[in-house]
């Protein structure tokens, strides 16, 4: 018994050794310090750095909401890239959108969000196989919790603009999220129009005849149901249409509404100077005059929220409906990446401009790691003087 005693006493003196032990080498391994050195460095560039930027972005405030808003996230141009890139430019780009992303959903916990188009770079040119492992990559990296809706929307890079947007390629990547080209979704009473960009062409295609009869189909249930919540005329048609409860919608699409150029564009995430007054190509960079007409005519939006550009952008437009564009949300299209944090009601709404970490941040801090790794490999150990333990001297020899 006195034997097991003592083994336990030496486990328990050996155990509460350890921090003394660990930080001893620290102080005396020349090879230690560094690998703590560079490992505290990695875990906090890699994992730590993202919650710690992230929660300086906070929900923007209503000042006297009816009701509790609708929380939303607005993500775009996430462009996961193919099996063609190079492994290293696709491994670092995935890992800081998952990082950011599950951040945020930790910190933030929104209650939708929105991704508006190009979810993957090289959509048009996948094979069935490719797609689909794309849209697997996709959800695993955009995982949202059970609290959290997400819907998403086409872009250009997911089926190709409008002659190369095929039947089969719209169709797979409807399939693939549920998403048609048009559509209404209705939370907590706000009314979202979600709009495939490259379906509104106008040239007759099947895909655009399609995309502008639901436009006029929720055109016509829009106003119809304002008509039955203001007592005011409604038509005969609308007898036949199911009413929701109205408010005046936001327009989500990946396009830009149309406009000739960025030059107006002065947010803090907008295009280099030097790139602003590049004029627009009509039907590429935005939509056309004739689409951009149609929607604010059928739609009565309140607000517009687009992507495309890779740079963020804010305008009023002539009926002075505001426009905000969001940035890509890849560090490989855009230096600094942004999102939206937006708190919406039926009524109101208000938009915060969210950062991720800034990659020069990044860089600068490994470039300090390792100049201090290599201090740490110059600097000698610590001598220890010689200690007396029951009257015999012992040291601590050098390494």
């Amino acid at each position: 018994m006195v034997k097991k005693n003592v083994k336990v006493s030496v486990r328990m003196m050996w155990f509460c050794q350890l921090p003394s032990r660990f930080c001893f080498y620290i102080r005396t391994k020349r090879l230690v310090r560094v690998v703590v050195l560079l490992l505290l460095v990695l875990f906090y560039c890699e994992f730590l750095h993202y919650y710690i930027v992230l929660l300086w972005c906070t929900w923007p405030h209503l000042a006297s909401p009816a009701h509790q808003p609708l929380r939303v996230m607005i993500i775009g141009d996430t462009h996961i890239l193919g099996s063609n890139a190079h492994w290293f430019d696709k491994l670092r780009r995935e890992w800081q959108m998952v990082r950011s992303f599950q951040a945020s959903m930790l910190i933030h916990r929104p209650d939708v969000v929105f991704v508006l188009g190009d979810l993957m770079d090289y959509g048009t040119e996948s094979s069935t196989q490719e797609f689909h492992h794309h849209v697997t990559r996709f959800k695993e990296m955009f995982d949202t919790p059970a609290h959290t809706h997400m819907e998403v929307i086409v872009g250009n890079h997911d089926i190709g603009f409008h002659n190369m947007m095929t039947p089969k390629r719209h169709d797979r990547f409807k399939e693939a999220f549920d998403t048609p080209s048009i559509r209404l979704v209705t939370i907590r009473d706000v009314n979202f129009v979600l709009v495939n960009s490259m379906a509104l062409e106008g040239d007759g295609c099947s895909i655009c005849s399609e995309a502008e009869s639901k436009l006029r189909d929720i055109k016509w249930q829009l106003k119809c149901s304002k008509g039955k919540e203001t007592g005011k005329f409604v038509a005969d048609v609308c007898e036949k249409i199911e009413t929701l409860k109205y408010s005046n919608p936001i327009l989500l699409q990946h396009f830009p509404m149309y406009r000739t150029s960025d030059i107006n564009c002065s947010t803090p995430d907008a295009a280099p100077k030097d790139e602003r007054d590049i004029p627009f190509r009509n039907k590429i960079d935005c939509i056309s005059k004739e689409s951009t007409d149609m929607l604010f005519d059928y739609l009565d939006p309140r607000l517009v929220i687009s992507a495309h550009t890779h740079h963020g952008c804010y305008r009023v437009h002539g009926n002075g409906v505001p426009e905000y564009t969001v940035a890509s949300y890849n560090w490989r299209n855009k230096q600094g990446p942004t999102f939206f944090l937006a708190e919406i009601t039926s009524k109101d709404f208000v938009l915060n401009r969210c950062y991720l970490p800034n990659e020069i941040t990044v860089f600068g801090m490994y470039i300090t790691a390792g100049f201090l790794a290599i201090v740490c490999l110059i600097i000698p150990p610590v001598r220890h003087k010689p200690v007396l333990v029951n009257g015999f001297s012992t040291s601590n020899k050098q390494h």
